[in-house]
């Protein structure tokens, strides 16, 4: 726990009032994760899509870009195929085109909170080789003699704060045509 402020009496208030946090869905002193806070205070939000037929020749992109401004993105993110593939996660990639926009959703359905993050899917990148920074990387499943013959999931358990004004991509480059591939993305948004 961070030391009380010494500069004036108002940041101490402000930070003995942060100690007594009260969640305003449960009327509950705060003891819970602080994630799951930011879900009862309308602060959480996921984008999800399925792609059923993703082919070798191209790749299926996710892309969310953070605000430039003070809020931060806490993000977390999955993908699973129902084949073997790899799957990426890259910083300040070199768009060519958007792709499509997805739609993000509040997961406290009473909160008319909006994020200020954006996501798109099926962004493409200017070739060659511009898909940013490799921040992680994961398989699923495998090939040869000992691979996986079941679908299988990738996810990074600790979550990114993302940069302002950043662009991430989330990339899953398949071993076979045909595969089916899901990549949910869920985040926080703390000032």
């Amino acid at each position: 726990m961070p030391n009380p402020p010494r500069e004036n009496i108002g940041s101490l208030i402000e930070w003995t009032r942060h100690l007594n946090a009260i969640d305003s869905v449960e009327n509950a002193r705060v003891t819970i994760a602080f994630q799951h806070h930011q879900l009862h205070d309308g602060h959480h939000y996921t984008v999800a899509t399925v792609d059923s037929d993703v082919d070798i020749a191209g790749p299926k992109y996710v892309r969310i870009t953070a605000p430039d401004t003070t809020k931060r993105i806490h993000l977390v993110g999955i993908a699973s195929a129902s084949a073997a593939c790899l799957v990426e996660f890259y910083e300040d990639p070199t768009i060519l085109a958007d792709g499509n926009a997805l739609t993000e959703k509040n997961n406290d359905r009473n909160s008319a909170n909006v994020t200020t993050a954006t996501t798109f899917e099926d962004t493409t990148t200017q070739a060659p080789n511009n898909d940013g920074t490799l921040l992680f990387a994961s398989r699923i499943g495998g090939t040869g003699i000992a691979q996986t013959r079941f679908a299988g999931s990738a996810a990074d358990r600790e979550e990114w704060i993302l940069k302002q004004a950043a662009t991430y991509l989330v990339k899953v480059t398949v071993d076979a045509d045909n595969t089916e591939v899901a990549i949910v993305l869920t985040w926080y948004e703390v000032s």
